[in-house]
C-alpha cells in the first residue's frame, strides 16, 4: 500500500503546487478586457509621433503625482494631423491614486504592446481605461467602439424587466443632463421582489447635448447586447452605463468636480468618473482583432483553472483506486494468511478418531461421514470427512473454509479449522452434545450410537 501511495501521492502534489502556481499567476496579472487599434494611420518609431507617444504614455504611467483625480488628458505635439498626440485616461473614481496609478501603467504599457504601430488606440481595465489619437478628443463624443460585459443570468421576466430598466437609464440620463455631474445613480423596483440599480454618466469633457446623446446610444444598445440580463455594463469612448439587481455602488459617492492643477505636458485633470466592475461572461462591439484576443484571455482564464481542476480529481481518483486495491489486496492476504493458521495435520486427524473407527463415527450424510474425535490438547471436535467425489477443488475449498470461518450465529457451529492431505477434504468443527450437531450440519442422516 505505502509503495502505491508513494506513486500516486507525488502526481497529486504536482497537480495542487501546479494550480496553486496558476492562481497566483493569474490573480497577479493585470485584468486585461479588451482594446481597438484604430485605422486612422501608422507610425514608425523614429518618428515625431513616436516621441510625442512617448511623452503622452509617461505622463500616463506618472498620473498618480496628482492625487484624488481619475480623469485625466494628455497632450504633445503641435502639429494636429501629423505629429499630434492626445491622451485621455479614467479610473474609477472610488479607488486610490495607488490603484489608479497601477492601473495606468499596465494599460499604457500593454496598449502599445497590442497596437504597436497605430495612431489610435483604446483599452479597457477592470479599474481604468487608456485610450491615445492623432487628433483631439477632448470634448468630442465618439460612440465606438463599444465595449460590454453581462451576468450570464436572466430576468424571469425579461420584457417587464427590461421596460423598468430603460425607464430608470432614461432618468438618469435626463438627471446628469440637468445637474451636470459626472454620472447619476438611482433604482426602481421591477416587481414585489426584484429592484434594478443603475448608474449612468459621461465624461465631463462633453457638453450637456452630447452627453445626452452619448448616454441615449448606451441605453438602445442595451437591448443589442444585453437583453433580459440580470446585471451589466457597457461602455463607449466617452459613457458608459451599468445596472445590477443590488446596490453595488456607494450612496456617498461624489458628484462634483474638485479643483486640481493643470499638468505640465497636458490638459486639466477633471473629476471624477465612474465606479464600474465586469463579469466574466463577455460580449464584444468595435474593433475583431481585440475581440479575439480578449475572447481568447477570458477563455484561457476559464479553460486553464477548469483543466487543472479535472487532472487533480483525476489524479486523487487514480490514488484513492490504487489505495483502495491496495488494501483489497492486503485483506486477501490476511485471509489467505488466516485460512492457512486454521489448517490441521492429517496424522492429528486420524489420532483423534482413531482412524476414523466406526466407534467414532457420529453418522453419514450427502455430502461425507461425521466423527467425533479429541484432539492431543483434550478439546472433543466433530469431523467432517467429506465425500472423495465431491470434485471440488483445493481453492474451491479453501475459498468455502474462509467463508464459513467468518460466520458466527448462534445457531451455526463453529468451525475450528480443516485439512487437505492426498484426497481428503476434512472440517473440524466444535463438538456439541445432544445430537445438535447432526441438525445443524446435515438435518436427517442414518445415527449411530458414539
Amino acid at each position: 500500500m505505502m509503495n502505491s501511495l508513494s506513486h500516486s501521492l507525488p502526481f497529486s502534489v504536482l497537480l495542487l503546487v501546479f494550480m496553486a502556481s496558476l492562481f497566483s499567476l493569474t490573480s497577479a496579472q493585470p485584468n486585461f478586457w479588451f482594446y481597438s487599434c484604430g485605422k486612422t494611420g501608422n507610425y514608425t518609431n523614429t518618428s515625431a509621433f513616436a516621441a510625442n507617444l512617448n511623452t503622452v504614455v509617461s505622463d500616463i504611467i506618472s498620473s498618480s503625482e496628482i492625487a484624488n483625480f481619475s480623469y485625466h488628458f494628455y497632450t504633445a505635439g503641435t502639429k494636429p494631423g501629423v505629429d499630434l498626440v492626445t491622451g485621455a485616461a479614467f479610473c474609477r473614481g472610488d479607488l486610490p491614486s495607488s490603484e489608479c496609478h497601477s492601473c495606468y501603467s499596465d494599460a499604457a504599457v500593454e496598449i502599445r504592446q497590442v497596437c504597436p504601430t497605430q495612431k489610435q488606440a483604446i483599452a479597457w481595465y477592470t479599474d481604468c481605461m487608456v485610450r491615445y489619437s492623432d487628433h483631439r478628443i477632448r470634448g468630442i463624443m465618439e460612440s465606438s467602439p463599444k465595449y460590454s460585459v453581462h451576468n450570464p443570468a436572466n430576468a424571469s421576466d425579461p420584457e417587464a424587466f427590461d421596460r423598468e430598466l430603460k425607464a430608470l437609464l432614461r432618468s438618469l440620463q435626463v438627471k446628469a443632463k440637468e445637474d451636470r455631474s459626472e454620472y447619476a445613480s438611482g433604482s426602481r423596483r421591477v416587481s414585489g421582489s426584484v429592484t434594478v440599480y443603475a448608474l449612468s454618466g459621461c465624461t465631463p469633457d462633453l457638453n450637456a447635448s452630447d452627453c445626452f446623446k452619448c448616454a441615449e446610444d448606451v441605453i438602445n444598445y442595451v437591448s443589442t447586447c444585453c437583453y433580459g440580463k440580470i446585471g451589466a455594463s457597457i461602455f463607449t469612448p466617452n459613457c458608459a452605463s451599468r445596472f445590477e439587481v443590488y446596490q453595488f455602488y456607494r450612496s456617498d459617492h461624489r458628484t462634483s468636480t474638485p479643483s486640481a492643477p493643470l499638468r505640465t505636458k497636458g490638459e486639466e485633470a477633471l473629476g471624477p468618473f465612474f465606479q464600474l466592475f465586469f463579469f466574466k461572461d463577455v460580449t464584444y462591439a468595435g474593433n475583431s482583432r481585440g475581440k479575439k484576443r480578449s475572447l481568447l484571455r477570458l477563455s484561457l482564464s476559464i479553460a486553464i483553472p477548469t483543466f487543472v481542476a479535472i487532472l487533480l480529481s483525476i489524479g486523487v481518483w487514480i490514488c484513492l483506486q490504487r489505495r483502495k486495491a491496495t488494501l483489497t489486496g492486503d485483506r486477501e492476504a490476511e485471509e489467505i494468511m488466516d485460512v492457512e493458521c486454521l489448517q490441521f495435520d492429517l496424522t492429528a486427524i486420524k489420532a483423534a478418531t482413531h482412524n476414523f473407527s466406526m466407534g467414532n463415527k457420529l453418522g453419514e450424510g450427502g455430502f461425507g461421514e461425521v466423527y467425533k474425535g479429541i484432539l492431543a490438547c483434550g478439546q472433543e471436535v466433530a469431523v467432517k470427512r467429506l465425500s472423495k467425489n465431491s470434485g471440488q477443488g483445493i481453492a474451491e475449498f479453501k475459498n468455502e473454509v474462509a467463508l464459513v470461518a467468518k460466520l458466527q450465529h448462534k445457531n451455526l457451529v463453529k468451525l475450528l479449522g480443516f485439512c487437505i492431505a492426498l484426497k481428503e477434504r476434512i472440517l473440524v468443527y466444535e463438538f456439541l452434545p445432544n445430537s445438535s450437531l447432526d441438525r445443524f450440519l446435515f438435518g436427517k442422516f442414518n445415527e449411530h450410537s458414539p
